[in-house]
Protein backbone atom coordinates (compact mmCIF):
# COMPACT_ATOMS: atom_id res chain seq x y z
CA UNK A 1 0.00 0.00 0.00
CA UNK A 2 1.45 3.35 -1.01
CA UNK A 3 1.01 6.16 1.50
CA UNK A 4 2.87 9.42 1.80
CA UNK A 5 3.81 10.41 5.32
CA UNK A 6 4.38 13.67 7.09
CA UNK A 7 7.52 13.60 9.22
CA UNK A 8 8.45 16.00 12.02
CA UNK A 9 12.05 16.05 13.23
CA UNK A 10 12.34 18.11 16.41
CA UNK A 11 15.66 19.08 17.97
CA UNK A 12 17.18 21.58 20.36
CA UNK A 13 20.02 23.26 18.44
CA UNK A 14 20.61 24.27 14.81
CA UNK A 15 22.98 21.39 13.93
CA UNK A 16 21.47 18.56 16.01
CA UNK A 17 19.34 17.06 13.24
CA UNK A 18 22.28 17.06 10.84
CA UNK A 19 24.28 14.95 13.29
CA UNK A 20 21.62 12.46 14.17
CA UNK A 21 19.06 11.92 11.42
CA UNK A 22 19.78 13.98 8.29
CA UNK A 23 20.34 10.84 6.22
CA UNK A 24 16.97 9.44 7.26
CA UNK A 25 15.27 12.75 6.49
CA UNK A 26 16.88 12.75 3.04
CA UNK A 27 15.53 9.23 2.44
CA UNK A 28 12.06 10.35 3.47
CA UNK A 29 12.25 13.23 0.98
CA UNK A 30 13.47 10.87 -1.76
CA UNK A 31 10.45 8.64 -1.15
CA UNK A 32 8.15 11.64 -1.59
CA UNK A 33 7.24 12.22 2.04
CA UNK A 34 6.84 15.68 3.59
CA UNK A 35 9.53 16.56 6.13
CA UNK A 36 9.54 19.36 8.71
CA UNK A 37 12.65 20.27 10.70
CA UNK A 38 11.96 22.06 13.98
CA UNK A 39 14.80 23.70 15.89
CA UNK A 40 13.95 25.04 19.33
CA UNK A 41 16.84 27.41 20.04
CA UNK A 42 18.85 30.07 18.28
CA UNK A 43 22.21 28.51 19.17
CA UNK A 44 23.24 31.74 20.87
CA UNK A 45 25.99 30.21 23.03
CA UNK A 46 27.60 28.26 20.20
CA UNK A 47 30.63 30.51 19.92
CA UNK A 48 33.67 31.84 21.73
CA UNK A 49 34.28 34.79 19.41
CA UNK A 50 30.91 36.25 18.28
CA UNK A 51 28.32 38.29 20.12
CA UNK A 52 24.97 36.65 20.79
CA UNK A 53 23.30 38.60 18.00
CA UNK A 54 26.05 37.70 15.54
CA UNK A 55 26.00 33.97 16.21
CA UNK A 56 22.20 33.82 16.17
CA UNK A 57 22.16 35.35 12.69
CA UNK A 58 24.97 33.09 11.48
CA UNK A 59 23.37 29.91 12.80
CA UNK A 60 19.93 30.81 11.45
CA UNK A 61 21.41 31.09 7.97
CA UNK A 62 23.37 27.85 8.41
CA UNK A 63 20.21 26.00 9.46
CA UNK A 64 18.31 27.40 6.49
CA UNK A 65 20.95 26.19 4.04
CA UNK A 66 21.05 22.76 5.65
CA UNK A 67 17.27 22.32 5.46
CA UNK A 68 17.34 23.29 1.79
CA UNK A 69 19.95 20.62 1.07
CA UNK A 70 17.91 18.02 2.95
CA UNK A 71 14.70 19.13 1.21
CA UNK A 72 12.80 19.88 4.42
CA UNK A 73 10.67 22.78 5.59
CA UNK A 74 12.37 24.56 8.48
CA UNK A 75 10.52 25.78 11.57
CA UNK A 76 13.12 27.65 13.63
CA UNK A 77 12.03 28.96 17.03
CA UNK A 78 13.52 31.76 19.12
CA UNK A 79 14.28 30.07 22.44
CA UNK A 80 17.70 30.71 23.90
CA UNK A 81 20.18 27.91 24.52
CA UNK A 82 19.64 26.25 27.92
CA UNK A 83 16.08 27.64 28.04
CA UNK A 84 14.23 24.44 27.10
CA UNK A 85 12.52 23.57 30.36
CA UNK A 86 9.88 21.04 31.35
CA UNK A 87 7.00 23.39 32.03
CA UNK A 88 3.47 23.97 30.82
CA UNK A 89 4.36 26.84 28.49
CA UNK A 90 6.96 24.78 26.62
CA UNK A 91 4.67 21.73 26.52
CA UNK A 92 1.85 23.77 24.96
CA UNK A 93 4.26 25.02 22.31
CA UNK A 94 5.13 21.46 21.33
CA UNK A 95 1.49 20.38 21.34
CA UNK A 96 0.82 23.21 18.90
CA UNK A 97 3.88 22.30 16.79
CA UNK A 98 2.53 18.77 16.37
CA UNK A 99 -0.93 20.10 15.59
CA UNK A 100 0.53 22.57 13.09
CA UNK A 101 2.53 19.93 11.20
CA UNK A 102 0.18 16.95 11.75
CA UNK A 103 2.92 14.29 11.44
CA UNK A 104 2.62 10.55 11.09
CA UNK A 105 6.14 10.15 12.48
CA UNK A 106 8.20 12.21 14.90
CA UNK A 107 11.99 11.91 15.25
CA UNK A 108 13.46 13.58 18.32
CA UNK A 109 16.14 13.48 21.01
CA UNK A 110 16.47 10.57 23.35
CA UNK A 111 15.28 11.53 26.83
CA UNK A 112 18.62 10.33 28.23
CA UNK A 113 20.86 12.64 26.18
CA UNK A 114 23.77 14.55 27.67
CA UNK A 115 22.43 18.11 27.96
CA UNK A 116 19.05 19.24 29.23
CA UNK A 117 18.08 21.07 26.03
CA UNK A 118 18.28 17.72 24.22
CA UNK A 119 16.65 15.55 26.86
CA UNK A 120 13.90 18.08 27.56
CA UNK A 121 13.01 18.43 23.89
CA UNK A 122 12.69 14.64 23.73
CA UNK A 123 10.54 14.56 26.85
CA UNK A 124 8.33 17.47 25.75
CA UNK A 125 7.78 16.06 22.27
CA UNK A 126 7.01 12.62 23.65
CA UNK A 127 4.56 14.05 26.19
CA UNK A 128 2.92 16.32 23.61
CA UNK A 129 2.35 13.68 20.93
CA UNK A 130 -0.82 12.13 22.35
CA UNK A 131 -2.25 15.39 23.67
CA UNK A 132 -2.03 16.93 20.20
CA UNK A 133 -4.99 14.75 19.26
CA UNK A 134 -7.34 15.66 22.13
CA UNK A 135 -9.79 18.55 22.47
CA UNK A 136 -10.29 21.28 25.05
CA UNK A 137 -6.75 22.48 25.67
CA UNK A 138 -7.57 26.19 25.80
CA UNK A 139 -4.05 27.57 25.31
CA UNK A 140 -3.55 25.83 21.95
CA UNK A 141 -3.71 27.87 18.76
CA UNK A 142 -4.30 24.90 16.44
CA UNK A 143 -7.17 22.37 16.42
CA UNK A 144 -6.57 18.75 17.47
CA UNK A 145 -5.14 16.38 14.89
CA UNK A 146 -6.97 13.19 13.92
CA UNK A 147 -4.22 10.65 14.64
CA UNK A 148 -1.51 10.03 17.21
CA UNK A 149 1.97 10.17 15.66
CA UNK A 150 4.59 7.52 16.32
CA UNK A 151 7.66 8.77 18.18
CA UNK A 152 11.21 7.58 17.51
CA UNK A 153 14.27 8.72 19.49
CA UNK A 154 17.45 9.17 17.47
CA UNK A 155 20.98 8.54 18.75
CA UNK A 156 22.47 10.45 21.64
CA UNK A 157 25.74 12.29 21.18
CA UNK A 158 28.52 9.74 21.39
CA UNK A 159 25.93 6.93 21.09
CA UNK A 160 25.77 6.74 24.90
CA UNK A 161 22.23 5.63 25.71
CA UNK A 162 20.42 3.63 28.35
CA UNK A 163 18.52 1.46 25.86
CA UNK A 164 19.99 0.16 22.58
CA UNK A 165 18.47 1.10 19.22
CA UNK A 166 15.80 -1.14 17.75
CA UNK A 167 15.49 0.41 14.28
CA UNK A 168 18.12 1.20 11.65
CA UNK A 169 17.95 3.18 8.43
CA UNK A 170 20.46 2.49 5.65
CA UNK A 171 21.82 5.90 4.59
CA UNK A 172 24.67 4.63 2.42
CA UNK A 173 23.35 6.45 -0.66
CA UNK A 174 22.43 9.53 1.37
CA UNK A 175 25.63 9.82 3.39
CA UNK A 176 27.41 12.37 1.20
CA UNK A 177 24.32 14.57 1.08
CA UNK A 178 24.10 14.34 4.88
CA UNK A 179 27.73 15.45 5.18
CA UNK A 180 27.02 18.34 2.82
CA UNK A 181 24.07 19.43 4.98
CA UNK A 182 26.19 19.24 8.13
CA UNK A 183 29.00 21.17 6.45
CA UNK A 184 26.71 24.21 6.26
CA UNK A 185 27.16 24.70 10.01
CA UNK A 186 30.57 26.26 9.52
CA UNK A 187 30.45 28.20 12.79
CA UNK A 188 30.44 24.90 14.70
CA UNK A 189 33.40 23.27 12.99
CA UNK A 190 37.01 23.24 14.10
CA UNK A 191 38.08 25.79 16.68
CA UNK A 192 34.85 26.17 18.66
CA UNK A 193 34.01 22.51 19.12
CA UNK A 194 37.63 21.58 19.75
CA UNK A 195 37.84 24.10 22.58
CA UNK A 196 34.39 23.28 23.92
CA UNK A 197 34.34 19.47 23.69
CA UNK A 198 37.86 18.43 22.79
CA UNK A 199 36.78 17.01 19.42
CA UNK A 200 38.73 18.42 16.49
CA UNK A 201 36.92 16.77 13.57
CA UNK A 202 33.17 16.29 13.77
CA UNK A 203 33.11 14.97 10.21
CA UNK A 204 35.16 12.07 11.53
CA UNK A 205 32.66 11.70 14.37
CA UNK A 206 29.75 11.41 11.93
CA UNK A 207 31.64 8.88 9.82
CA UNK A 208 32.53 6.71 12.82
CA UNK A 209 29.00 6.72 14.24
CA UNK A 210 27.27 6.05 10.93
CA UNK A 211 29.78 3.32 10.05
CA UNK A 212 29.23 1.73 13.47
CA UNK A 213 25.46 1.72 12.98
CA UNK A 214 25.97 0.44 9.45
CA UNK A 215 28.18 -2.40 10.69
CA UNK A 216 25.51 -3.34 13.23
CA UNK A 217 22.80 -3.47 10.58
CA UNK A 218 24.64 -4.87 7.57
CA UNK A 219 25.25 -1.82 5.39
CA UNK A 220 27.94 0.80 4.89
CA UNK A 221 26.33 3.73 6.73
CA UNK A 222 23.23 3.81 8.91
CA UNK A 223 21.37 5.89 11.47
CA UNK A 224 19.85 4.25 14.53
CA UNK A 225 16.59 4.89 16.38
CA UNK A 226 14.57 3.61 19.30
CA UNK A 227 10.79 3.62 19.10
CA UNK A 228 9.04 5.00 22.18
CA UNK A 229 8.29 1.95 24.30
CA UNK A 230 4.71 2.89 25.11
CA UNK A 231 1.36 2.39 23.49
CA UNK A 232 0.43 3.26 20.73
CA UNK A 233 3.89 3.75 19.19
CA UNK A 234 4.50 0.16 18.09
CA UNK A 235 3.07 -0.60 14.66
CA UNK A 236 2.80 -3.76 12.56
CA UNK A 237 4.42 -2.00 9.63
CA UNK A 238 7.53 0.09 9.02
CA UNK A 239 7.40 3.89 9.30
CA UNK A 240 11.13 4.54 8.91
CA UNK A 241 12.63 4.40 5.41
CA UNK A 242 12.00 2.31 3.46
CA UNK A 243 8.41 2.91 4.52
CA UNK A 244 6.33 -0.28 4.20
CA UNK A 245 2.60 -0.58 4.87
CA UNK A 246 0.41 -3.64 4.95
CA UNK A 247 1.38 -7.30 4.49
CA UNK A 248 4.75 -7.95 2.94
Amino acid sequence: MEKKLTVLAAAAHPDDLDFQCAGTLIRYVKEGHKVYMNIATTGNVGTKIHTMEEIEAIRAEEAKRSAEIIGAELIHWDLKDADVWLNHERWIRYVDLIRQTNPDVILTHDKEDYVHDHSNVGELVYRAAIWASVANIPECKYPPIAKIPTVFFFDTMGTHRVAPPDHYVDISEEYEQKVLAFSQHESQHGDYLEKQFGVKDYFEYIEIVNKLRGFQSGCRYAEAFRVAQTWPNHKAYRLLPPVQFGPR
